[in-house]
C-alpha cells in the first residue's frame, strides 16, 4: 500500500488558517461574555450562494445578541 504524503502549505495557506483560528477563539469568547452578562444569543448558520473566489458556497454565520425584555432590530456579523 502506498503512502500518502501532502504537500506543505504555503504562506498565504498559513496565514489565512492562523486568521481564522484567532478569529474564531475571539468570536467564541465574545459569545461567552456575552452570555455571562445575560445576553440571549442567536447564531444562524446561512451561506454566500455569489462569490468570485470559491467555486462552492461560502459559510458564514449571523447572530444576535439582546438583553431579555429589550427589543432591538438583529445585528449581523460576518467571519
Amino acid at each position: 500500500m502506498a503512502e500518502i504524503y501532502q504537500f506543505p502549505k504555503t504562506a498565504q495557506e498559513q496565514e489565512a488558517e492562523r486568521q481564522l483560528t484567532e478569529a474564531m477563539r475571539a468570536f467564541n469568547a465574545a459569545v461567552k461574555n456575552a452570555a455571562k452578562c445575560g445576553f440571549e444569543i442567536e447564531l444562524m448558520p446561512g451561506t454566500w450562494s455569489f462569490t468570485n473566489y470559491s467555486r462552492s458556497p461560502v459559510p458564514f454565520i449571523n447572530f444576535t445578541a439582546r438583553l431579555p425584555g429589550r427589543r432591538m432590530e438583529p445585528e449581523f456579523g460576518e467571519i
